[in-house]
Formats: structure tokens, sequence, C-alpha cells
């Protein structure tokens, strides 16, 4: 039997010849990974789209006060329900647009609202490619399950290995810190 039927030999070099594996890349010219985000981090980025989401909808509510707020009796004594309150269809249009705001930011090409790309975070699926509009859509909508466990399934990002809220991990899916 000659090599050729046996297919390629692998010949080690000779001591001379001994150096770098040339099949074992040099880590230190490897492009960094990205790391998972972790719960502060995610709760940062929260905070900076909730603010920009609030300023947003005051301003318009301030074109439209009587359609977003519901003024009450000026004669009512004062309590918690004499406060100005939502109304039905601004709780609707919020929740919506709010849906609406994560869904698109997460599924474009910046993978990220723009609280999270501040922080250099993004989301993306167990492979590390761009979610889906369906997955991020999913994924926002899990979110509603994760604050209804008393903000618990948030507060798994904090413990779990991959840094996966409730929400990511009904979606499969992954908030990574870019390099």
């Amino acid at each position: 039997m000659n090599v050729a039927q046996i297919g390629p030999v692998y010949v080690p070099h000779s001591v001379e010849s001994r150096g770098a594996n040339p099949t074992v890349p040099d880590l230190s010219k490897l492009p960094p990974r990205p790391a998972f985000a972790g719960f502060w981090l995610r709760a940062v980025a929260y905070l900076f789209d909730t603010v920009l989401i609030s300023l947003v909808f005051g301003l318009i509510a301030s074109f439209y006060p009587s359609t977003f707020i519901k003024f009450p009796d000026a004669t009512a004594p004062l309590s918690l329900a004499s406060l100005p309150q939502l109304t039905p269809i601004a709780f609707a249009i919020t929740a919506t647009a709010t849906w609406f705001y994560y869904t698109m930011f997460e599924a474009s090409a910046w993978q990220a609202t723009p609280g999270k790309r501040a922080l250099r975070l993004y989301v993306a699926d167990m492979n590390g490619q761009r979610v889906t509009f369906a997955r991020a859509a999913a994924r926002n909508l899990a979110k509603l399950i994760s604050s209804l466990t008393f903000l618990v399934g948030y507060l798994v990002a904090g413990f779990t290995e991959k840094k996966q809220a409730l929400h990511d991990i009904l979606t499969n899916c992954l908030v990574l810190r870019k390099p």
C-alpha cells in the first residue's frame, strides 16, 4: 500500500524547523469576542431608553393633553384619585409605541436601541447573528412575562451563565457587548 492510497500523511516538523504551529492561530491576532452583557449594563440602557421615550411622549402629550391625560375635578378632596391619570387610549398608544420602538431597533442593522447602542450592547440570536423582526417582536412581548413576575424575569440576567433574562431564554436571544 502506498501513501497515495491512504491519503494525506502528517509528517512532523524536524527539530530545526519547530516553531509556532501554523494550524493554531496566534490568539493575540484574533479579533476579540463579544462578551455577555450583564444585568447592570442592561438596566442603564433601559433607563436611557425609558427617558428618551418619556421625553417624546411628554412632548406629544403636551400638544393633545385631553387625549392623553384625564384631569380630576378641582373640587375633589386631595387623594391619589385626584391626581392626573393616563387615559386608556394613552396607555394603549404608549404600550404599542414602546413595543414597536424596541422591536424595530433590535431587528434593525443596529441590533440595539439607542440606549443599548450608547453602551455598545446589541441583541443577537444564539449564534451571534441579527434577530429577525418576528423574533424581536416575540422577545419584546415576552418582556411582559419578565415584568409580571415582579421583575424577577429581569433579575435572572444577573445569575445565568450567558446573562440571559427570562425573555431572552424564552426567545433564544443574547444581549452581547462589543469589545
